[in-house]
C-alpha cells in the first residue's frame, strides 16, 4: 500500500498499551487517528504484564475505605527511587492515576477490583480485574468501536518528518510519508536491542529478556535523530525470580510473605522485600546471575495459586531438612542451615541484619526454587515534560511531537533498583492518555461525546 499522500490529524508509533491509549484519548476528543504498528497485532510490552495497574485516590478505594491520594503514591514512587525521577512528571502521573483508571473503567468496560497485597507501596492501590483478559484486549475493543481511529499492522515507521523550522510534520514508512499535524511516538523499550543495551544497560546484555520481542528502541532512535533529549538510560527492571526456558516466574508473595533469596553459598544477600529491583540488582553480580529462593510449609500454602504453574513444572523442591534442600538445589548445605537458624532467631529481635522485618520463623519442611534475573523492561527513553511532550536538550519542545511507554523517560530513576511495581504500566497508560489528551486539543469532539 503506497502512503504518500495520507494525512491524519494525530499520527500514534506503536499499538501497545501507550499507543491505543492514547489513540483513544485522542480519538475522543474528535482528533482522527492513524495508529502504526510494525508487528502483524497490537500488544507490545502491555499485554506481556500483570492484571493490576497502580492508582491513588479512586473511586474503587473509596468504596472500600482505603484512605490514598496522589501525594502520598508519588511519595512511595520517589523513595524507591532516591528522589532520582523528574519530580514534576512523577506527580502529574501520580496525580492522574485515579483518573486514568476511572477512565479505563468507563471507556473500556473493565471492572476493578483492589487487591490487598502492597509489594512496596504504602496503601492498597493495586487495581486488577477477574476476567481472563489483558488490559490489550480491552483497550482494542475500544478502539475498534471509534469511527475515528485507523490502524495498519505490519507497518513500521523509519523516521520522522520535519519542516524548515524542525516541527514534526509527519513519519517516514517504507511505503512512503504520512503527513501528521501531531505524532506520538508510543512504540515501546529497548530490551530486544543488544546493541542499545551494549550502549546503555551492559549489565543487562546477556540475561534473558522475556519482554515482547518489537521491542528494539525505534521510537528512541527516531527521537534522537530529530535532536531530542534522553533520560535515564540506564534504568531498568532486573525481574529477579524469571525461570526459563519455560518463562515461568515466581510469585512476589514468596518472599513479602517471609521466604528468602539464597546464592550458591546458601547465604542470603539483600532484603528480599525490595521486590523486584533491589533483589535483581544484587543478581547481577551473583555466579550465573541466578539465586535460590527459599520457602516453608506457611509460605508454600499461603501463595500456592501463584506457585501453580511453577509446582506443575516440577521447579519447586522439597525436603524435610535444609541439608536435603541444598542438596537438591546444588547448593552449599552448611551454609543454608546457617541462614535457616540466623533467620529464625533473628525473628526473636523482630529485624535482621538487612533491615527487614521478621516475625515468623521459617519452619520444616523446606521447599526451594532456582531463579535467573531476567530484563522485563528498560525505564528510560526521551525526555518529555509533564503533558508527554518531546523536549531538546536546551529543554525547548520539539514542535509536534510527544512520546510515552517505553519510548519516554520513566519514573524508576537512573539504575535498577528504582523500579516501584507499577511504574511501568503507569508510565505507559497514563502517558499514553496524557500525550492523546494534548495532542488532540483544538480538534473538535465528534458528535455524540
Amino acid at each position: 500500500m503506497e502512503h504518500s499522500g495520507l494525512y491524519f490529524g494525530i499520527i500514534v508509533v506503536g499499538a501497545g498499551g501507550c499507543g491505543l491509549s492514547a489513540a483513544l484519548a485522542a480519538a475522543e476528543s474528535g482528533a482522527d487517528v492513524l495508529l502504526l504498528e510494525k508487528t502483524d497485532k497490537p500488544g507490545g510490552g502491555t499485554a506481556l504484564s500483570s492484571k493490576g495497574l497502580r492508582a491513588a485516590g479512586t473511586r474503587f478505594q473509596r468504596e472500600k475505605g482505603i484512605e490514598d491520594n496522589p501525594a502520598r503514591y508519588a511519595q512511595d514512587i520517589l523513595r524507591r527511587n532516591g528522589g532520582q525521577s523528574d519530580v514534576a512528571l512523577t506527580e502529574r502521573l501520580a496525580q492522574t492515576s485515579a483518573e486514568t483508571v476511572e477512565w479505563l473503567a468507563d471507556r473500556a468496560g473493565i471492572e476493578f477490583e483492589i487487591g490487598t497485597h502492597l509489594f512496596g507501596h504504602s496503601a492498597e492501590r493495586a487495581h486488577s480485574w477477574k476476567a481472563d483478559r489483558t488490559i490489550i484486549d480491552y483497550l482494542v475493543d475500544a478502539a475498534q468501536q471509534a469511527d475515528n481511529i485507523r490502524i495498519l499492522f505490519s507497518t513500521p515507521a523509519v523516521s520522522l518528518k520535519l519542516d524548515a523550522d524542525g516541527a514534526v510534520t509527519g513519519v517516514v514508512t517504507q511505503s512512503g510519508v504520512i503527513t501528521g499535524r501531531k505524532v506520538i511516538l508510543a512504540s515501546g523499550g529497548f530490551g530486544a536491542s543488544p546493541e542499545l543495551l551494549s550502549q546503555y544497560i551492559p549489565q543487562a546484555v546477556d540475561i534473558p529478556f522475556p519482554g515482547h520481542y518489537g521491542s528494539t528502541g525505534d521510537g528512541l532512535r527516531m527521537g534522537i535523530a530529530v535532536g531530542a533529549a534522553t533520560e535515564n538510560l540506564g534504568a531498568f527492571q532486573p525481574f529477579p525470580t524469571y525461570i526459563g526456558p519455560e518463562e515461568l516466574s515466581v510469585s512476589p508473595e514468596v518472599t513479602t510473605s517471609g521466604g528468602i533469596a539464597v546464592d550458591q553459598r546458601g547465604r542470603r544477600f539483600v532484603d528480599e522485600t525490595r521486590f523486584p529491583g533491589g533483589i535483581g540488582a544484587k543478581m547481577l553480580n551473583l555466579p550465573g546471575k541466578q539465586a535460590y529462593e527459599i520457602f516453608d510449609e506457611r509460605i508454600c500454602q499461603s501463595a500456592r495459586n501463584h506457585l501453580a504453574d511453577v509446582i506443575a513444572a516440577g521447579m519447586v523442591k522439597k525436603a524435610e531438612t535444609a541439608a536435603e534442600l541444598a542438596y537438591q538445589l546444588g547448593i552449599d548445605a552448611a551454609g543454608l542451615e546457617r541462614t535457616i537458624q540466623e533467620y529464625n532467631s533473628a525473628t526473636a529481635y523482630g529485624k535482621d541484619p538487612f533491615g527487614r522485618t521478621l516475625s515468623v520463623p521459617m519452619n520444616t519442611p523446606l521447599y526451594g526454587v532456582k531463579v535467573r534475573v531476567a530484563l522485563y523492561h528498560t525505564q528510560g527513553g526521551l525526555k518529555v515534560n509533564t503533558d508527554a511532550q518531546v523536549l531538546r536538550p536546551d529543554g525547548s519542545v520539539i514542535p509536534n511531537l510527544y512520546a510515552g511507554g517505553g519510548v519516554a523517560t520513566g519514573i524508576s530513576g537512573s539504575g535498577p533498583e528504582g523500579y516501584l511495581p507499577g511504574n511501568g504500566l503507569l508510565a505507559s497508560l497514563g502517558l499514553g492518555r496524557i500525550a492523546g489528551e494534548h495532542a488532540a486539543k483544538g480538534f473538535k469532539s465528534p458528535p455524540g461525546t
